[in-house]
């Protein structure tokens, strides 16, 4: 009586196997034929795109405005008025910051490249047609075939693989976005902000600076009297200190971007591709089993 249910129930999933297998092959290739995916996965990818671009003009800009203040702190060095000012020693974490960032934005402007390649070569018009032949002889074979074949095996196996390279980057590039809007939008705006406005405050404390420094450069031999006629309406120590403070949370949001930009160009499309290589296999193994019923 066991065995009896058993196979009965064997049955009924082979009944139910055939089916679905047809129609979610059906349904995505019907997918593959239109381009909604590919309209959306190329507006997300352009996105991400012009964000990697500003966020690199943004870190040079700094990286420029780091250089006028390190350079004043030198001019104003072999003066010697008593006063020590270090901006630019300040600066130093800083600029040793950005110069790695621009390495993690160099590696994530060139997976960018790889999958625009790769985004192409999905969106290619003989992309699509081998999804649409492949389907439909291995839909031809699965419908009316009278016993398994080994044919049958080898079209699936290469319909996947079709598939695979047909969505694996626009699916990517679209839950990588829909990851970004949720969870690190908020995180890429605000670090873009504080850093574009440090990097303004940081020029604008340093000027008065870089103009003291060009009197003293020319006037050497009164250097005590264009000090004392200026020292109470330029607090040296204060502009440091306030240098100092934006110099801290530049680094944080400099942090910030990099984890933004490493998830985005990194981590996410390859969980994103692990996660439909597990489920390549995973339908591989619904089919080896149905088969076998």
């Amino acid at each position: 009586m066991t065995g009896t249910n058993l196979e009965s129930n064997s049955e009924k999933s082979a009944r139910w196997r055939k089916p679905v297998l047809v129609v979610v092959v059906a349904l995505v290739v019907a997918l593959s034929s239109v381009s909604s995916v590919d309209r959306v996965a190329q507006e997300d990818f352009e996105s991400l795109f012009s964000r990697a671009l500003i966020t690199f003009a943004l870190a040079r800009a700094l990286n420029g405005v780091i250089s006028v203040v390190q350079g004043t702190e030198l001019a104003l060095q072999p003066a010697g008025v008593g006063v020590t000012l270090t901006p630019g020693e300040v600066l130093d974490p800083v600029n040793d910051l950005i110069e790695r960032f621009s390495w993690i934005m160099l590696g994530a402007t060139l997976s960018l490249g790889v999958q625009q390649v790769l985004l192409d070569i999905g969106q290619w018009w003989g992309t699509r047609l081998v999804v649409v032949l492949l389907a439909l002889a291995w839909l031809a074979l699965r419908l009316w075939r009278a016993k398994p074949g080994q044919l049958e095996p080898l079209l699936l196996r290469a319909l996947i693989i079709a598939l695979f390279i047909r969505f694996a980057v626009p699916v990517t590039l679209i839950a990588n976005e829909a990851i970004y809007n949720q969870f690190l939008e908020s995180r890429y705006q605000e670090s873009t902000e504080v850093i574009e406005s440090a990097g303004s405050e940081i020029q604008a404390v340093n000027e008065p600076i870089a103009e003291l420094a060009e009197e003293e450069s020319g006037l050497l031999d009164s250097l005590g009297r264009a000090w004392d006629s200026t020292r109470e309406s330029l607090d040296l120590k204060e502009r440091v200190a306030v240098i100092k403070s934006r110099a801290t949370d530049v680094i944080e949001h400099l942090i910030q971007l990099s984890v933004v930009f490493i998830l985005q160009t990194g981590i996410l499309p390859l969980v994103f591709l692990w996660l439909m290589l597990h489920a390549v296999k995973r339908v591989l193994g619904f089919y080896q089993q149905s088969g076998r019923n």
